[in-house]
């Protein structure tokens, strides 16, 4: 049964999906004004108050952490917002039970889900990144299906992990009007 969804997700990225690493810039190859119709709501958010990352699947039994990974995008958030503030809400839940409690449509977040079927070769992973605000959580979405083996599929999902933010933060400071400078 388990080969079945396995064949069946790679029949579906063969059919639908953008290459295995997510090499598709289709979101930041926009004009303008295709921007700012598609992602003007970010115009509002003025930091951003969360970053999650969800394992689903057999994630952690190929080597994926939750908390590892969810550090290394604070990490990628810090290179490519470098004028934008991130404040972890998670670190104070009445902060953050506020923001959404109030459906704060200033405070930004972004969340991924890494989804892996299999534990060896052929292994199958789903990999989404949505980004919005407390008002609107997916103004913003990406995803892409790969497949590999227990060995290659952790750097790929890393990898695709650090293209998904750069692509936004593209996105999202072109929406704003800013340049990342240091």
């Amino acid at each position: 049964m388990k080969i079945t969804w396995v064949v069946g997700l790679l029949l579906l990225q063969l059919c639908f999906s953008p290459p295995a690493m997510g090499q598709s810039k289709i979101s930041t190859d926009l004009t303008d004004d295709e921007v700012d119709l598609l992602y003007g709501l970010f115009k509002d958010v003025d930091s951003f108050g969360l970053i999650s990352l969800a394992l689903v699947g057999d994630a952690e039994r190929i080597g994926l952490g939750e908390d590892k990974l969810t550090n290394y995008l604070d990490g990628k958030f810090a290179k490519y917002f470098c004028n934008i503030r991130y404040e972890d809400l998670s670190l104070n839940p009445a902060k953050l039970a506020a923001a959404i409690v109030q459906r704060d449509r200033k405070l930004g977040i972004i969340t991924f889900r890494v989804w892996v079927i299999g534990d060896d070769f052929p292994l199958a992973y789903h990999v989404r990144c949505d980004a919005g605000s407390f008002e609107n959580p997916s103004i913003w979405s990406e995803e892409v299906l790969g497949h590999g083996s227990k060995r290659t599929v952790p750097t790929a999902i890393k990898e695709i992990l650090n293209e998904l933010m750069q692509q936004f933060a593209e996105v999202f400071l072109k929406v704003k009007g800013e340049k990342c400078t240091r």
